[in-house]
């Protein structure tokens, strides 16, 4: 018994190790969700065998042999074919654009305004105004190239797709009506035409509307 889980660990070892051969000398940052796929459900695999007496080595092998030849005959298809490239891992997204918002993109890959400007602080960008040019890469990390790298200010959200965050406004000791008439003041009257205001004390208000979003599809690589 003992003697038989460790084959099968061995052969799932090598097993693991030939799809990392396989999907190539990527670092993690670099694989994308589809080679990630290719590895767990490997995994799944191996771990469905180990104590199942009923799958001896010689169905592990051939469970692994056949995963091995679809990978390989997968990757050989998308390096030779662009679209089904594209379609099968994806392809880089464009979300800001000469620090122009991108609302079909960040409606395709589903993504909240509090979770891009989550992404943006990850990457030392701590407002929207800042951000000349935001790329949603394949694995799921963001490129931003910022407007100025001198740029440092905190701002908040008061304003997403049209909703005030009341929360943050009395988190933060302010109230929707000095909100409102800021807003007004800035000739900006009909909430549902703005999708994002971020403010902060130093810089004051940025607010982008809908006529200020573009709604495009850019392809940057391939």
């Amino acid at each position: 018994m003992f003697g038989m889980i460790a084959l099968k660990l061995v052969v799932g070892l090598l097993g693991l190790l030939l799809v990392v051969r396989l999907i190539g000398k990527k670092s993690l940052s670099e694989i994308t969700p589809f080679d990630l796929i290719y590895t767990l459900v490997l995994g799944g695999i191996l771990e469905e065998s180990l104590y199942d007496d009923k799958v001896n080595i010689g169905h592990l092998l051939l469970a692994l042999a056949l995963w091995a030849v679809m990978i390989y005959i997968i990757e050989q298809v998308v390096q030779k074919n662009e679209r089904i490239n594209r379609w099968i891992k994806g392809e880089a997204a464009v979300l800001v654009k000469n620090g122009v918002l991108n609302l079909k993109e960040i409606s395709k890959n589903h993504i909240e305004m509090e979770q891009l400007r989550e992404m943006l602080r990850q990457a030392e960008c701590f407002s929207l105004e800042n951000a000349k040019h935001v790329v949603l890469e394949n694995a799921g990390q963001i490129s931003v190239l910022k407007e100025s790298e001198d740029n440092k200010v905190m701002t908040i959200l008061l304003v997403d797709q049209g909703n005030i965050q009341k929360k943050v406004l009395q988190t933060h000791g302010l109230k929707e009506s000095w909100l409102r008439e800021k807003l007004k003041e800035e000739g900006h009257t009909n909430l549902k035409d703005i999708v994002y205001v971020e403010w902060s004390e130093e810089r004051g208000f940025y607010v982008v509307t809908k006529s200020e979003t573009e709604h495009r599809i850019y392809r940057i690589d391939g």
